[in-house]
């Protein structure tokens, strides 16, 4: 038992180490070597719990989709959510992640070509292999927000693809734009990248809802 804690709490030191040298530069640029000197083992260790570069991109990928989309479940289970309050828990788990840990969506940025390449194909090797029956994974954040979409809370005629995935990806570009460019703007502006975020976030949630106001 003492053993697989500490596997357990090494596996999760490499995945922190890796993701913050992928987010400061860049996944070309870093090498095994690097992220076996960032957690202070050897290159032969770091090989027992990822045998290439590429696994280790992908496991820093699952656990943060893992963590967000257990959080938004999680939201879910404590009480019934409207169709438009599920659109406001995803909108305010990203914002939170936002300003807690913005390397979360800066590394999103950095992999989602290659994510979005492999998903998009049936029958990916590699997501299979990555990702296990149960993860939250490819297309269940609009799954969740599509779920009791025609409750009456949402606006009638939209259509419950177009405006879940529309959100899912939208309010991730913003957020990677504001994060990438987070000093200038708060020093040309004086306003604040989070508070910039949820502003608009809130006018998404206006142009949903049935009565034109945010959950309240």
């Amino acid at each position: 038992m003492k053993y697989e804690k500490h596997n357990a709490r090494q596996y999760e030191q490499i995945l922190r180490a890796a993701r913050q040298l992928f987010v400061e530069k860049g996944i070309e640029r870093v090498s095994f070597s690097a992220v076996a000197d960032s957690c202070g083992i050897a290159r032969a260790t770091l090989y027992k719990y990822f045998p290439d570069k590429e696994s280790l991109l992908w496991a820093i990928h699952r656990q943060a989709l893992r963590t967000f989309g257990n959080a938004l479940l999680a939201r879910a289970e404590a009480r019934p959510l409207t169709a438009l309050e599920r659109f406001s828990v995803y909108f305010e788990e990203l914002a939170r992640r936002f300003e807690l840990d913005p390397d979360f969506l800066l590394f999103f940025d950095l992999f989602e070509k290659t994510y979005q390449a492999e998903t998009a194909r049936r029958g990916s090797a590699v997501y299979e292999r990555m990702f296990r029956p149960g993860d939250f994974g490819s297309g269940d954040t609009a799954r969740f927000l599509c779920e009791n979409f025609n409750d009456g809370s949402l606006r009638a005629g939209l259509d419950a693809q177009l405006t879940a995935v529309s959100a899912t990806y939208t309010a991730v570009y913003v957020l990677i734009g504001l994060g990438k460019d987070r000093a200038p703007l708060s020093l040309k502006y004086g306003m604040e990248a989070p508070a910039m975020a949820r502003f608009l976030f809130d006018a998404f949630l206006r142009g949903i809802s049935a009565d034109g106001a945010p959950p309240r």
